[in-house]
């Protein structure tokens, strides 16, 4: 009995390692055009680094800084650039795995776009798993609602994947870059919008 228990506790930290080292593949072995600022080295690194406890920090290509902040068996956060970021993960899907990517530029205010691959990185249309929400989807309905609408002409989006589960949090961020005035209008009349990954596609949760 004790071997048998011995053997399974064995062969669930096997299949973590291969999951992790999955992740890694997928981070180390990544397309330079899907990549560009951080060579194949400096990929190796980062995982290096984070592997001996240290800060995961990188000069990238163009002389500049980069950080791998997070690192799991299947997401990873980097920070690209002060203003820029990444997430990455790998999604459980009844064929195969799908690997989503978050890019999201922040400098006055965020936003994202989400694209999707195979592990052979193989682009994936997005409408196949993702319905990217429009920006009356984030407004609250009410009377004064049309009249607040009007003054977001701007599809200014951040994207927001949680590392444990395989939801993305959407957040409309153009009252960031309104007046004062005008954001103390709009803001009250907005809801973020949490998408949840059922195994085949990202649908909004109601």
């Amino acid at each position: 009995m004790k071997k048998i228990i011995a053997i399974l506790f064995l062969s669930l930290l096997v299949g973590s390692d291969i999951a992790a080292q999955s992740m890694r593949s997928v981070f180390i072995q990544m397309p330079d055009t899907l990549m560009p600022l951080l060579t194949r080295t400096n990929r190796e690194d980062c995982i290096d680094f984070i592997d001996a406890g240290m800060k995961a920090r990188v000069t990238n290509r163009m002389e500049g800084k980069s950080e791998l902040i997070t690192l799991s068996d299947d997401y990873i956060f980097l920070k690209t650039s002060d203003y820029a970021s990444m997430q990455i993960k790998m999604l459980p899907c009844e064929k195969d795995t799908v690997i989503c990517i978050i890019n999201s530029v922040c400098a006055e205010v965020c936003d994202s776009r989400i694209s999707f691959y195979t592990k052979e990185w193989k682009r994936i249309g997005n409408e196949i798993y993702f319905n990217e929400p429009s920006i009356d989807d984030f407004f609250i309905k009410d009377e004064s609602v049309d009249t607040i609408a009007k003054m977001c002409d701007i599809r200014l989006v951040k994207l927001s994947m949680d590392p444990v589960n395989n939801t993305i949090t959407a957040e409309y961020t153009m009252p960031t870059y309104m007046s004062k005035e005008d954001s103390a209008r709009v803001a009250p009349h907005l809801r973020p919008i949490i998408f949840e990954w059922n195994g085949e596609r990202y649908n909004s949760r109601q």
